[in-house]
């Protein structure tokens, strides 16, 4: 009986210990998908604004009109806020990435089914 007793509780907390090793996994799989949907978010948010921009230039040097100081300055300051986001994302996926790397998935067979599972859930909630 006293066997049965402690076989159950190892079972029990054998279980209880794959459960939150798979809910981490599971926060870091939806944690990296969200900044890596994040990435692809501000990266077509700059395409838009790269080929905005253009075709304003296209179209104010076809009618002769030079741009103003203040279309200059807003042009600037909206490149540099756009610079600073990306910047400031590509270094939190970078630091995070590394340190899951450090505490989680030590193995290439690790880091290439996480990379897997990332991929998945972020053609999930990625659109």
């Amino acid at each position: 009986m006293k066997v049965t007793k402690t076989l159950l509780l190892i079972a029990l907390t054998v279980s209880l210990v794959s459960c939150d090793e798979n809910s981490v996994r599971d926060e870091d799989i939806d944690l990296m998908a969200e900044l890596e949907c994040q990435a692809r978010q501000l990266k077509e948010q700059r395409f838009q604004v790269a080929n905005e921009l253009r075709l304003r230039g296209d179209s104010l040097m076809k009618a002769n009109i030079p741009l103003t100081e203040a279309q200059k300055a807003e042009e600037d300051s909206l490149k540099q806020t756009l610079t600073e986001q990306t910047g400031l994302l590509a270094t939190r996926l970078t630091f995070v990435m590394d340190s899951l790397f450090d505490a989680h998935y030590k193995s290439i067979e690790q880091r290439e089914a996480f990379d897997v599972a990332v991929a998945k859930k972020l053609d999930e909630i990625c659109k």
